[in-house]
């Protein structure tokens, strides 16, 4: 996949006025890229399509938790403790019916894998409380940009998912040990990691990019004056 700083390169190569132009910065052409390339990405999620593209999605391998009482994300009273993830997380897309998340998993300490667990929302977890049935399922949610787990016992985990943010490295790395992680990736330029635009919508990815900056940045003239002369011509009339 084109990394975004490729990308925003081929938007300053389809008009020579966005090339030359200094106040229009990689970075704000990278972030119009981005909206472009969520607004159209969850057009398809919505309609089942690109969940099993891994490249789609970026993992976190390892998510710190603690334990928290449940009253912590909801007015529901009980003893019951949960797990939390320790730092919050960049927000995760949304599309029709759920988050764009592949997947949740613990991680077992010993081996390095784990199970992946089901996602709920809290309402719903908490009517599971009050049935009288054992619960054998894990499962997770995601409340003011936590991630919450049923078990209590679970320390760590990983997650699968398609961010809208930039996830700082203090997240990215998370539960990492520190000679895990080199220079090179601890300072890599976040226009230099891989987009998460899958290739055939690239094209319409750059257009809709392109058309925003150039309506965005610079007055254009219409196409037609009132008298039907072309706004855009050379010898266009001044004011036209």
């Amino acid at each position: 996949m084109a990394t975004l700083r490729k990308l925003v390169s081929d938007v300053r190569s389809v008009h020579k006025i966005l090339s030359t132009d200094s106040l229009i910065t990689d970075r704000a052409i990278a972030s119009e890229i981005r909206n472009n390339s969520l607004l159209l990405i969850k057009r398809e999620t919505n309609l089942r399509k690109l969940w099993a593209t891994d490249t789609l999605f970026t993992t976190i391998p390892c998510l710190e938790l603690e334990q928290v009482s449940i009253t912590e994300c909801c007015d529901f009273v009980d003893d019951c403790t949960i797990a939390r993830t320790k730092l919050k997380l960049p927000r995760i897309s949304e599309g029709n019916y759920q988050y764009v998340i592949q997947g949740v998993y613990s991680i077992n300490a010993m081996s390095g894998v784990g199970k992946k667990l089901k996602e709920i929302t809290i309402n719903r977890y908490i009517n599971l409380l009050k049935l009288p049935v054992i619960k054998n399922e894990s499962y997770y949610w995601i409340v003011n940009d936590y991630l919450y787990l049923t078990d209590p016992l679970v320390q760590k985990v990983r997650i699968a998912a398609l961010f809208e943010e930039d996830i700082p490295n203090e997240v990215r790395y998370s539960g990492k040990c520190s000679e895990d992680i080199t220079n090179e990736e601890w300072c890599l330029n976040p226009l230099d990691r891989e987009s998460f635009c899958p290739g055939y919508l690239e094209k319409q990815v750059l257009e809709l990019t392109s058309q925003k900056l150039l309506s965005t940045y610079f007055r254009l003239k219409d196409d037609l004056t009132e008298n039907g002369i072309d706004g855009q011509a050379p010898n266009a009339p001044a004011g036209s």
